[in-house]
């Protein structure tokens, strides 16, 4: 039997304030998402002016960085000719390879993901870290 932990819907809300509001420093209308550590999402939250079309983007990535245990920029080995080309054809086109998408670990362990759809990668990537680093402190963690 296993025995696992993922995040509560309140600490999925204290992820998505603490992103959001280095979405609006950035002034960026992101989309993004925290799933559990399954991929599936706890809270959802597009910032007036994001795209419809990066609400199933910013989900896709939560569930790759979450089912997958790994960052979605990690994926460069997905184009032609690669090892993974073709990944994101797997789980109904769910797999993305976007960068934006964190697992995020608690002692080792996956207990969900964050994700960011709607600016540029580093925009993304800066409002993940921001949503987990506030859990971290949060939690008391590094």
């Amino acid at each position: 039997m296993h025995t696992f932990s993922t995040l509560t819907l309140a600490e999925a809300h204290l992820i998505l304030d603490a992103a959001q509001k280095k979405a609006e420093e950035l002034g960026i209308p992101e989309v993004l998402c925290v799933a559990d550590n399954a991929g599936y999402p706890i809270a959802l939250r597009r910032l007036d002016g994001g795209k419809v079309t990066s609400v199933q983007i910013a989900m896709n990535k939560a569930f790759t960085a979450a089912g997958h245990r790994k960052r979605t920029d990690n994926y460069k080995n997905s184009l032609p000719g690669e090892e993974a080309f073709g990944i994101w054809t797997q789980h109904g086109g769910r797999f993305t390879v976007f960068v934006g998408g964190f697992p995020i670990f608690v002692d080792s362990q996956c207990v969900g993901s964050v994700a960011a759809s709607g600016g540029n990668g580093e925009q993304d990537i800066a409002c993940c870290e921001a949503g987990i680093a506030a859990l971290m402190a949060h939690l008391g963690k590094k």
